[in-house]
């Protein structure tokens, strides 16, 4: 990644502060905020941090979650990208990088003054960011990206090669947090400065990783340490709910900044949470009344986003989830033919649920549910294939707006087989950004195109 970080450092950190404004946040930034190698090791973590939520709750998530057919581009540039009128040029990973480039900073300055909680704070946004990039992009900058002006033009690494690297990160970073370490020099924007839980979620995200690559067994076993219970969840927050403080994203996007370009009228998982809509996903033992309020406003063909609910201005956004980890554990158990303790950790998520929408109707399943004539079994499908339709689509339900829901509908070959929004099927990747093209000498050709799967997913 091509990139003269301290110009970078300097536009995150000043957004930063227009997205977090608290004094805390700003103390000591005197020490020349250009300069981010003199910068204090908390306000540079703090960049970090806001610049991973900027990342992962932004433009990236809404795009693919509207190709993932849970909103609709229904205006200006939007209603364009909806039907895949997109090049490169729309596209950028910078953000990503510049966590990268800042938790570096963390991680060298917390290895002078032995600070592991800050160190494996910053391993896990660092793993967490490149993560990310490779499940969207496929190969990509790693080993040499961020090392400008030594290495111009990085090589970009096998999507294989960047998921160990990424393991290897967390695998450090789980080391560093191990014991409880405490830290008097950050403010942690995400857990509180909880190593056990920072442990947690590290291991969340080598679950997931694991199961980008189809490594059912270590994707299992990462999970059972991972984040079990909600109050363990990793969520970006927005507690003031401020215009340019600490507004939540899609509510900036959806109210102020872009207000109509972006709703759910055309839109599937709304019909999936809807009793009054053909595809509704409930039964005698499922209510998703509460769930659809949450997430949507109107009905068929005017569906859109609650901004008064999940997307409300002060609405913490998910980042990782207990629910995420219980059906990572139910996929990985049923791809290991273990499906009684499949079903024990999908019943989890369900007991989840009606803790979070009280007003709804989580009833634990029983297998015979899934068998054909069952009340979640499907015609034609084995009790095996109609329970991995339901952790899958409960998972498409639970993650709403998060990038995840788009690599589990790649990985899966579109396993719910929603409809793509326009002919040639749903994209299979991201483009690379055009300013990429035009400076890296290493940029693949030819270059991959929106409908290329990524290696992983051939």
């Amino acid at each position: 990644m091509k990139m003269k970080f301290k110009i970078f450092f300097l536009a995150t950190f000043l957004v930063a502060l227009g997205q977090f404004g608290c004094k805390d946040f700003v103390e000591g930034i005197n020490e020349d905020p250009n300069n981010p190698a003199d910068a204090p090791i908390g306000a540079v973590l703090t960049a970090a941090q806001a610049t991973a939520i900027i990342s992962h709750e932004g433009e990236v998530a809404r795009l693919v979650s509207m190709w993932s057919r849970q909103f609709t581009g229904s205006d200006r540039q939007y209603s364009g990208f909806e039907v895949y009128t997109i090049n490169s040029g729309d596209f950028d990973w910078d953000m990503f990088y510049l966590i990268v480039t800042n938790a570096n900073i963390v991680i060298d300055k917390a290895a002078v003054t032995n600070d592991k909680l800050a160190s494996g704070i910053a391993k896990v946004l660092k793993a967490q960011s490149m993560g990310t990039v490779a499940s969207l992009w496929g190969d990509i900058p790693f080993s040499e990206a961020n090392q400008f002006p030594k290495i111009e033009d990085p090589k970009f690494d096998s999507q294989a090669s960047v998921y160990e690297g990424v393991q290897a990160i967390l695998d450090d970073a789980i080391a560093d947090l191990s014991g409880g370490p405490t830290s008097n020099d950050i403010n942690d924007l995400f857990l509180g400065g909880d190593a056990a839980k920072w442990v947690a979620v590290a291991n969340t995200l080598k679950a997931r990783y694991y199961l980008h690559v189809g490594n059912y067994t270590a994707a299992a076993a990462a999970a059972a340490n991972g984040v079990i219970s909600a109050d363990g969840d990793m969520n970006a927050p927005h507690t003031g709910g401020n215009y340019l403080l600490d507004m939540n994203i899609w509510a900036s996007f959806g109210l102020v900044d872009r207000a109509g370009y972006m709703t759910a009228n055309s839109a599937v998982l709304p019909t999936m949470l809807d009793n009054a809509a053909a595809g509704y996903r409930g039964n005698a033992k499922t209510d998703e009344s509460a769930r659809l309020g949450f997430l949507y406003t109107g009905g068929a063909d005017s569906y859109d986003l609650n901004y008064e609910g999940m997307w409300a201005p002060t609405a913490p956004y998910p980042l990782v989830t207990a629910i995420e980890t219980h059906l990572i554990l139910a996929e990985a158990n049923l791809r290991s033919d273990d499906l009684d303790e499949a079903l024990t950790h999908l019943n989890h998520t369900r007991a989840l649920l009606v803790a979070q929408f009280p007003a709804g109707k989580y009833e634990d399943y029983e297998l015979a549910d899934f068998d054909e004539g069952g009340i979640a079994g499907i015609a034609g499908k084995s009790r095996k294939e109609a329970l991995l339709h339901e952790i899958i689509e409960e998972k498409y339900a639970s993650l709403v707006g998060q990038i995840e829901v788009f690599n589990d509908l790649r990985r899966t070959d579109n396993l719910l087989q929603l409809p793509a929004a326009s002919d040639g099927g749903i994209p299979e990747r991201l483009l690379i950004p055009q300013v990429e093209i035009d400076a890296n000498l290493n940029t693949p050709s030819p270059i991959p195109g929106l409908m290329e799967p990524t290696p992983i997913n051939q």
